[in-house]
């Protein structure tokens, strides 16, 4: 999203989810995504590599305080802990795993989040605790988040909520799905495009 808004060119490959080799070997960790550069330099840290490759602070970076980064990261939390927990389940069967991978994708997330058809059971309890996050993100919406101009925080915020568009029974309400459609206009954004383009 951040490289399509800039107008950056980039080759995406994506590796399977079981491949720990490849990070390992560039990062010395499991973490992606994974930049390299143009001076041949690499990162894996997302707001950094946004921050390096915006120069001209487009997409304002100078709104992260430290305290607002401290309210993003909390409100990111609480989003995260539902949308996991909801579409885990659902994510395993799209088109970046294969068997291997897929099951060692939810034999590590479930070491953290437990089984996963226990997840999908406890599902009404997940979508209770998104819906108030998202009703108090509702409040911070403007055209953007707390801005009638789109920020590196809209593009925190919309990559957290995007997985849910694969949760059949979940419907944003207007208000966010409007906001998400115009994140996804302002960045020429589509799910999964690494997939779908020739």
């Amino acid at each position: 999203m951040a490289f399509n808004y800039l107008n950056l060119p980039f080759e995406s490959i994506v590796l399977p989810y079981d491949d720990e080799a490849t990070p390992i070997k560039l990062m010395g960790k499991k973490m992606l995504p994974i930049v390299e550069f143009a001076d041949g330099s690499l990162s894996n840290e997302s707001l950094d590599i946004i921050k390096k490759m915006d120069s001209a602070n487009t997409l304002s970076f100078n709104l992260l305080t430290e305290e607002r980064l401290t309210q993003v990261n909390e409100l990111l939390s609480k989003i995260g802990k539902d949308v996991h927990c909801l579409c885990m389940p659902y994510w395993m069967w799209t088109p970046e795993f294969n068997e291997k991978s897929r099951k060692y994708f939810q034999t590590k997330k479930e070491v953290k989040r437990g089984p996963f058809n226990k997840l999908i059971l406890d599902k009404e309890t997940y979508l209770k605790g998104l819906e108030v996050t998202l009703s108090a993100l509702e409040s911070k919406i403007t055209t953007f988040y707390e801005s009638e101009e789109i920020s590196i925080i809209d593009i925190m915020i919309a990559s957290h909520l995007w997985g849910m568009f694969i949760f059949p029974e979940f419907q944003f309400s207007n208000k966010i799905f409007d906001y998400l459609q115009r994140i996804k206009k302002e960045c020429n954004f589509e799910y999964h495009i690494d997939f779908w383009k020739d």
